[in-house]
């Protein structure tokens, strides 16, 4: 809640910072929109190179004194790595010639995956994920491994209606609402290897405990915010974005657990669904530098930005955790590199 308030009075204090502080109303020297021919359409293409990030996947704790008779050396909390992967997102605007007020959508595609283990000879490893001893009639201990799969398929599309308004000569941005829509999914799959795994009342064998869990998920909701430019030098400026969106998300989530004694008993010891759907904050910024190029007399336009992005969805996840929950946001940050096409 305290995060949401932040991000709120940010908002407003931004919009009036941008909307209304600055009285001066000479123009541009170089109208916005564009208005090119009579077709007045626009094409934009990003690449990105993000690292995307989910809270709260942690899977295993070492330096936990677990087998009697053992030593311990300094340990840590082991989680999923999130390396850096590419993405991309595609758009199309057009002006309807409206008083330059413009009507632009755009597809945003990122895919990250990545594998983390974690080892220890002694046995002195702690399963976070999986259930915990008396919770069931299987009892584990000594466990020496764990390797962690993450794998994210993460869509958005955005319509937005927004016009260009001129603070000063070298200074404009575009004001924006529209519609934010997405569907995630997320895989985290976890297998432990232990050499002491107990069912019921007979002996302990090793074997190993394999966890599995899917969070697939839709939403729709509302979006707003502002696009700023400042030119510097000649077709040179520095633009930065700001948004914020409320979005309905509705989830499906499923875990399946099963632990097997090596080669003589197996059990599915958990095989949960849960069904929520709740409202996310989300908040998407950036800075950048762009050149812009005009050519046939100003009948084709060209510009190339370069910029630095930060992306937060709030209490995003929704893996369920058999002691307690942990809703970590989902946030990607990286560089964007645009370019856009009038015509």
């Amino acid at each position: 809640m305290t995060k949401k308030i932040l991000f709120l009075a940010l908002f407003i204090f931004t919009v009036k910072v941008l909307a209304g502080e600055n009285q001066e109303t000479t123009p541009a020297t170089t109208p916005i929109p564009i208005t090119i021919q009579k077709v007045d359409l626009y094409l934009t293409g990003e690449f990105l190179w993000w690292k995307g990030i989910q809270e709260g996947l942690n899977y295993a704790t070492t330096g936990v004194l677990v087998q009697p008779g053992t030593t311990i050396s300094s340990g840590k909390v082991h989680s999923v790595d999130y390396p850096w992967k590419p993405g991309f997102r595609v758009g199309l605007g057009f002006y309807p010639g409206h008083d330059g007020w413009d009507l632009y959508a755009r597809y945003t595609y990122f895919h990250s995956s990545s594998t983390a283990r974690a080892q220890n000879s002694a046995g002195n490893m702690l399963p976070i994920t999986v259930t915990l001893s008396g919770v069931t009639n299987v009892q584990i201990q000594g466990v020496t491994s764990a390797r962690s799969s993450w794998h994210l398929h993460y869509n958005v599309v955005d319509l937005e209606l927004g016009k260009a308004l001129y603070l000063s000569r070298f200074l404009s941005i575009r004001l924006f609402a529209g519609l934010r829509g997405t569907w995630t999914d997320q895989d985290w799959n976890t297998h432990y290897r232990s050499n002491q795994i107990t069912f019921g009342g007979g002996g302990a064998l090793p074997g190993t405990i394999t966890t599995r869990q899917t969070q697939d998920n839709w939403g729709i909701g509302l979006r707003m915010g502002a696009n700023g430019n400042w030119i510097f030098y000649k077709g040179w400026s520095i633009v930065s974005d700001i948004s914020f969106a409320g979005v309905w998300v509705d989830y499906d989530v499923t875990r399946r657990d099963r632990i097997t004694q090596t080669g003589v008993a197996s059990a599915s010891t958990a095989n949960i669904k849960s069904t929520p759907d709740t409202a996310i904050v989300n908040i998407d910024l950036m800075l950048g530098l762009k050149g812009s190029w005009w050519f046939k007399n100003e009948r084709y336009h060209l510009s190339l930005q370069v910029g630095w992005e930060n992306q937060t969805w709030i209490n995003y996840g929704q893996f369920i955790f058999l002691t307690g929950s942990n809703n970590g946001d989902l946030t990607f940050t990286g560089l964007t590199t645009r370019l856009r096409f009038d015509f």
